[in-house]
């Protein structure tokens, strides 16, 4: 009887209208709750401390480190813990918020945020032991993992390296189709940056001592909750294995430290502890931005078929829709043919190339690969005046693909991926050519469009039964459905008009910002930071894999960054603090 009380203490007991609560509980971002509700909160962080509770917890995360941590439970068990939280305050002071912290919108410059103010959750941690002497928490002596106060040591002494911006974010979100593989993409990247950022007890097994911890969990639950939201017929109930090496999985399972509760008790906050998050703006900004960028890519191509918009590799829902247009619309070498309606390569172009292929794989032989099917994508479907033309051309189609695909695997050539692991994977890209080529020699009507080849290439290098999953076990599907020459195409899309950069500053509720008057290298988003090679070992996380999914992040921050007057959410967040209402 006292489990069953415990259990309906998490989850909350609700009343429900059509399977989901009445009523449920907001979740505001801590920086939008007005001082009295955030100095309530603060004050029942205290209670916790005083009462044992926040050893509780600090002991049971400690307790089940291994099984939480590098495993598909790492969403489920968080939720439950982070609603365990939230039941303890409420014992506490039964009227309490339990806020979250967007950090995104901190991205460009973390240290600068107010959540590291007085007025806030205090600052770094003082001395040499990094004792944390301001705000609500300064002085707090702790228990475990032994008697110490709250440490907090920055991990770039007085700063913090930079955090995942927005659209990171988005596009996980939007590119992840399974369970596995969100829960895999936050775990492995964005997730640490934050642990790590703070450090002291935050980068410990026992960083629930930190109150951030809370915080944090709280974001990393919004970016599940919101990713449920945008299919909730069927992501309230999903739960597997994707991109992890564990066995199966099931909704049934047990969550680690909490023997009554199942899998399935967590999937749906809806049914269950009745909350909702209060969003910060970041991910609408978001959103309209990527929008914007939708509507210069079209403009420029004169809009394109669906045909131009890359398959998604097994796990994925294909890149946000904004990237795939823009990358579809490439900053190419070779001439689009001007004939209306045709959009064909003109044939001496394309043995041009498939001759330089062959003889050598040059070194913008990627940006080729995304030309050329780019522009044989206009070629696909049954429409009977193009079927002829893309008979033509199938054999030189296919037999550049099949060209790039092997020499790529000779070093300095293009496909990165595919030249990394040459040595150990050589037969089977070249299987996975030959079969490329089966293929698209038995269709009816010839034509290997970019669906085909992008899908094709996506899924046997990085799909869930391709050679880099086999090798870099927990490999997610986040982003990496991208086509290559990200960079390149998205400097191609034209300038974001001012009135959608005004309605990003209108969103973030922050004052508007002559942009012309912030230094350039304020206007950028920053690269994310690399996390040392222990925390993915205590983490039971795979550090090489982790490294290709930076370099991938980095590579979609690069093409943010060229498109003329974008202005991420993380740096309007940034440059309103320092510089609104100073003009």
């Amino acid at each position: 009887m006292v489990k069953r009380i415990f259990l309906l203490s998490i989850l909350g007991v609700v009343a429900l209208v059509n399977g989901q609560c009445a009523n449920p509980t907001p979740r505001p971002e801590i920086r939008s709750m007005s001082p009295k509700d955030r100095l309530r909160f603060f004050k029942a962080l205290d209670g916790l401390r005083t009462n044992g509770e926040l050893d509780r917890l600090s002991k049971l995360h400690v307790d089940n480190a291994d099984t939480i941590h590098g495993h598909p439970v790492f969403l489920a068990f968080h939720r439950v813990f982070v609603n365990d939280f939230a039941a303890a305050l409420q014992r506490v002071d039964p009227g309490v918020l339990v806020p979250y912290w967007d950090w995104s919108l901190d991205a460009s410059n973390p240290i600068t945020s107010d959540v590291f103010t007085s007025d806030y959750c205090g600052g770094n941690g003082a001395g040499a032991n990094g004792c944390v002497a301001n705000g609500p928490f300064a002085n707090w002596e702790l228990n475990i993992d032994s008697k110490h106060c709250l440490q907090r040591k920055f991990n770039q002494g007085d700063t913090i390296a930079p955090f995942w911006p927005p659209e990171a974010l988005l596009s996980m979100q939007n590119t992840c189709s399974q369970y596995g593989a969100l829960s895999s993409g936050i775990e492995n990247g964005c997730h640490g940056a934050v642990h790590l950022g703070i450090s002291g007890d935050m980068s410990t097994m026992f960083a629930p001592n930190d109150p951030f911890f809370f915080l944090h969990h709280g974001m990393v639950d919004k970016l599940w909750y919101d990713w449920q939201l945008m299919q909730p017929n069927s992501r309230f109930q999903m739960y597997d294995n994707v991109n992890y090496d564990d066995p199966s999985v099931s909704a049934d399972d047990i969550i680690p430290g909490y023997p009554n509760m199942r899998v399935k008790d967590s999937l749906d906050p809806r049914t269950g502890a009745c909350y909702v998050y209060v969003d910060s703006g970041s991910g609408a900004a978001a959103k309209l931005l990527m929008q914007e960028i939708d509507r210069q890519s079209g403009k420029q191509t004169g809009g394109l078929p669906p045909s131009a918009i890359p398959s998604a590799a097994p796990g994925t829902n294909g890149a946000p829709a904004a990237l795939a247009a823009a990358a579809a619309a490439s900053s190419s070498n070779l001439p689009m043919s001007q004939t209306p309606g045709a959009g064909l390569l003109p044939q001496s172009d394309l043995a041009t190339a498939a001759s330089a292929a062959g003889n050598g794989m040059p070194s913008d032989s990627a940006a080729q690969l995304d030309a050329l099917t780019s522009h044989v994508s206009h070629l696909s479907g049954n429409n009977d005046d193009r079927a002829a033309a893309s008979a033509a051309l199938h054999n030189q189609q296919v037999g550049f693909l099949k060209d790039v695909i092997l020499n790529g695997m000779q070093p300095n050539h293009g496909l990165d991926i595919a030249s990394a692991f040459a040595s150990r994977n050589g037969r089977f890209l070249r299987r996975h050519a030959n079969a490329l080529m089966r293929r698209a020699q038995q269709e009816e009507t010839p034509g290997l469009g970019l669906d085909d080849i992008l899908s094709g290439l996506t899924t046997g290098l990085l799909g869930s039964d391709g050679v880099v999953n086999h090798l870099l076990q927990g490999l997610g599907h986040v982003v990496e459905v991208l086509p290559q020459g990200l960079t390149e195409t998205l400097k191609a899309v034209g300038g974001i008009a001012e009135t959608v950069t005004n309605d990003v500053f209108d969103i973030l509720k922050l004052p508007k910002v002559d942009m012309s008057k912030v230094p350039e290298r304020e206007r950028q988003i920053p690269y994310v930071a690399e996390l040392p090679d222990w925390w993915y070992k205590n983490n039971n996380l795979n550090a090489t894999y982790a490294a290709q999914l930076r370099s991938q992040i980095h590579n979609i921050i690069d093409g943010f960054n060229g498109i003329p007057g974008y202005v991420s959410p993380a740096v309007a967040h940034y440059v309103a603090k320092k510089y609104g209402g100073k003009e």
